[in-house]
């Protein structure tokens, strides 16, 4: 299977159950694995054959700054759900959602969500 990887994207948004949470936000950390087929990309050095890494990095900055969540696993679900719908040719999706200053009274590195789906798991992603 071939992929595509980010690691790490940063974004500032407002998710958390915490109120200071919705108001002061915080930084989120977002890597992907995208499985697709890249051969044709790959043999024709043409972007049109590929995802591209800057509108799937646009694609979730704005998924996590459009609305406020609760829970980072309702976040990560929107983004592989829109990634789905709008990219066809995925064939599967992982993500690990981070956040680091997570206001749980406990040192910690960061506290994450790691979700994987393949199309077809559910109906709405065909």
């Amino acid at each position: 299977m071939d992929r595509i990887i980010i690691k790490d994207l940063q974004v500032y948004a407002y998710h958390g159950v915490a109120r200071e949470e919705k108001i002061n936000g915080q930084m989120f950390f977002v890597s992907l694995k995208i499985g697709a087929d890249l051969e044709k990309a790959a043999t024709t050095d043409n972007l049109n054959n590929t995802l591209s890494y800057t509108e799937i990095c646009n694609t979730v900055q704005i998924i996590l700054q459009s609305r406020k969540y609760n829970l980072i696993e309702s976040a990560a679900m929107r983004i592989i759900e829109h990634l789905f719908r709008t990219y066809t040719n995925i064939n599967e999706i992982w993500i690990l959602l981070k956040k680091p200053w997570a206001p749980m009274g406990y040192h910690l590195k960061y506290a994450a969500v790691e979700l994987e789906r393949k199309r077809g798991d559910r109906n709405e992603w065909y």
